[in-house]
């Protein structure tokens, strides 16, 4: 799974970021209003967006118990990822780290 973790952390970095530049490449300065306010432009994309801003919340917070409970440093990294990427990236960056994490622990230990 840990493979698949990498694969999905490397496109959810790149797919957003490749949207995110169409965007603004082709609105310039003008495009900074539209990026705000699409994510509520209609009742549709308001539920898309509420669902995918309260599954980053549950996400973080299992996150953050997570990295407490395996001993992982580095938790403000995948925080501050969430907002600069999204969870599409931070969430199985996490994964991908916290299986190379069980992997490293003796056989029993929890």
């Amino acid at each position: 799974m840990r493979n698949v973790y990498g694969l999905l952390s490397v496109a959810g970095l790149i797919l957003p970021m490749v949207c995110f530049g169409i965007h603004f490449t082709r609105a310039g300065e003008r495009g900074w209003p539209e990026f705000w306010g699409a994510p509520f432009a209609t009742w549709v994309i308001s539920g898309f967006s509420w669902d995918l801003m309260l599954t980053a919340t549950a996400c973080t917070l299992w996150m953050a118990s997570e990295s407490k409970r395996l001993g992982m440093k580095g938790f403000q990294w995948h925080f501050i990822s969430i907002f600069l990427v999204g969870i599409c990236f931070a969430l199985p960056t996490f994964l991908y780290r916290r299986e190379g994490r069980i992997g490293t622990e003796p056989p029993g230990h929890r």
